[in-house]
């Protein structure tokens, strides 16, 4: 049974999201996590009822038909991994 592993981006987590606070303690924050390298995060794929895949986040949970969620191996059947080929995500099934 093939496998599908959505993709990942590479992410620091104290550099790449906005910071409650600022002033000092915020230039310290990134003076230390500037030596951290990022560490790959893995990206939810979304299946739609249409039957089209997306990557961006659904606030409408009624469009979804099936949520690959990112940072797992996700067995999936014959038919799913040609659906995942065909929209692009082919280097990601094993």
């Amino acid at each position: 049974m093939p496998t599908f592993t959505p993709p990942t981006e590479n992410a620091t987590y104290m550099g790449s999201a906005p910071q409650p606070f600022d002033g000092p303690e915020k230039r310290l924050t990134y003076r230390l996590f500037k030596h951290y390298a990022p560490l790959p995060r893995g990206r939810n794929v979304y299946k739609l009822v249409d039957g089209t895949y997306s990557e961006d986040e659904q606030y409408d949970i009624s469009r979804v038909a099936i949520t690959y969620h990112g940072g797992h191996e996700i067995p999936v059947t014959a038919q799913e991994a040609a659906d995942l080929t065909a929209a692009g995500y082919g280097a990601y099934i094993q």
